[in-house]
C-alpha cells in the first residue's frame, strides 16, 4: 500500500479547502481556452484517441493491479485504448503535478490515493498543484488496513502493543511504505491514542516492509492486506487487527479494531479517478459511465472482497465532498502531531 498527509490552518483555512474540492474552481472561460487552445470543440465525439491514465504508484502494487484489471473493460466502454502510465513518488506528489498541467479534455486523469487530496494539503506548506486544479469523477476502490507484528514477539492483540511499548526501554519500531499515507499516519495516531512512543521506518514498498517484519528490523507495520495474506497463514507475520467494520474473510480469526477496543486507532483507504479541473459535463459523464460498467465487468471485485476491499463509485459531487470531510479529520490530526514534511 502507499500513502498520505496534509497541514493547513484553522478555521478560515480548513473552510477554504473543505469548498475548494467540493465545488473546483474553474478558470474563466475565456482563460481557459487561452491556455489550452487546441482544446476539443463541446460537439467533437469523446474520445477519438487514446485515454492515458497516470497512476501514483508502482507498477505491481495494489492499485496498478485494481486499474490494470480495469482497462480492458473500460477500452471496450470507451471504444478506444485506455493507456496506463505509472508515475510513482513523493507521497504521489509527481503524478498530480503531472496531471496539473494537462488539458482539461478527458485524455488525462489521475488515479490515486486518499493520500494526495486528503493528507498532502496538510503535510506540505507548498505543493506544486492546487487542489482546485481536479476535478473529482469517482471513487473505485475502498480497502482496509491492518496492524501487523514481528511473531517472535509474542504479541497477541494491540493492548499487547501498547503494553510493550509503555516498558520498552527504546521506543517500538513500526514500518510504513511511504511517509504521510495513511499507514504512517496510523502508527501516528496509536502513538496518540494510547499515549506510547513509537519510531517509524520507511520502506519503498510493502514488500520490503514485510520482510522488515520477517527479519525482526522493525516490530510492528500497518499496511494494506495483499501483500501479506500468503505471509500470515504461514506464520511468517501475524496479523493483529484489521480497520473496517467486519472482519475480512481472508483473515476471518482477525479481530478489527473496534472489537479490539481501539475504534479510532485506524482507518481503511481509498483509490479514485480525477480529471484536470474544467473537464466539459459530457466528457465527465461518459467517463463515470465507462467506470462503471468496467466495475460490474471486471472479477476482480471478487478477489477484492476476500482481502476487505470493495469496488465502489459515486458521483463527481459525492465524492468530492467525501474528500472534503476526510481532509478535514486527518487535518485535525496532522495538526495535533505537528506533522510537515517540508
Amino acid at each position: 500500500m502507499n500513502g498520505h498527509r496534509n497541514t493547513m490552518p484553522t478555521t478560515g483555512r480548513r473552510a477554504l479547502l473543505g469548498a475548494t474540492l467540493a465545488a473546483p474552481l474553474l478558470l474563466p472561460g475565456a482563460a481557459r481556452a487561452q491556455a489550452f487552445p487546441d482544446r476539443p470543440f463541446p460537439d467533437r465525439p469523446f474520445p477519438d484517441r487514446p485515454v492515458r491514465i497516470v497512476v501514483a504508484f508502482s507498477p505491481g502494487g495494489e492499485p496498478d493491479i485494481l486499474m490494470r484489471a480495469m482497462a480492458p473493460a473500460l477500452q471496450a466502454a470507451l471504444g478506444q485504448p485506455v493507456v496506463i502510465d505509472n508515475r510513482p513518488g513523493a507521497t504521489t506528489i509527481i503524478a498530480a503535478e503531472h496531471v496539473a498541467q494537462a488539458r482539461p479534455d478527458g485524455y488525462t486523469l489521475l488515479m490515486t490515493s486518499s493520500t494526495t487530496f486528503a493528507v498532502t494539503p496538510h503535510l506540505f506548506r507548498r505543493l506544486p498543484f492546487r487542489i482546485e486544479q481536479f476535478q473529482p469523477v469517482t471513487l473505485l476502490m475502498r480497502a482496509q488496513l491492518a496492524l501487523y507484528a514481528n511473531p517472535r514477539l509474542g504479541l497477541r492483540n494491540v493492548a499487547d502493543v501498547i503494553a510493550r511499548a509503555r516498558t520498552a526501554q527504546h521506543p517500538m519500531k513500526y514500518a510504513t511504505t511511504n511517509r504521510g499515507a495513511v499507514a504512517h499516519l496510523s502508527g501516528e495516531r496509536m502513538k496518540q491514542v494510547a499515549g506510547i512512543a513509537l519510531e517509524d521506518v520507511t520502506y519503498r514498498g510493502s514488500a520490503d516492509a514485510a520482510q522488515a517484519l520477517i527479519r525482526g528490523d522493525v516490530d510492528i507495520g500497518f499496511d494494506g492486506l495483499a501483500t501479506y495474506l500468503g505471509l500470515v497463514r504461514n506464520g511468517d507475520i501475524q496479523a493483529l487487527a484489521v480497520t473496517g467494520d467486519r472482519r475480512i474473510p481472508a483473515l476471518p480469526n482477525v479481530p478489527t479494531f473496534d472489537e479490539e477496543g481501539f475504534p479510532d486507532m485506524a482507518q481503511g483507504y481509498w483509490y479514485g479517478l480525477f480529471a484536470p479541473a474544467g473537464i466539459p459535463e459530457a466528457v465527465l459523464a461518459r467517463i463515470n459511465d465507462a467506470v462503471r460498467q468496467a466495475s460490474a465487468a471486471t472479477a476482480l471485485g471478487e478477489q477484492m472482497t476476500t482481502i476487505g476491499a470493495r469496488l465502489q463509485q459515486n458521483s463527481p459531487a459525492e465524492f468530492a465532498a467525501m474528500i472534503a470531510q476526510e481532509r478535514d479529520v486527518w487535518g485535525q490530526l496532522i495538526r495535533r502531531i505537528g506533522l510537515t514534511l517540508d
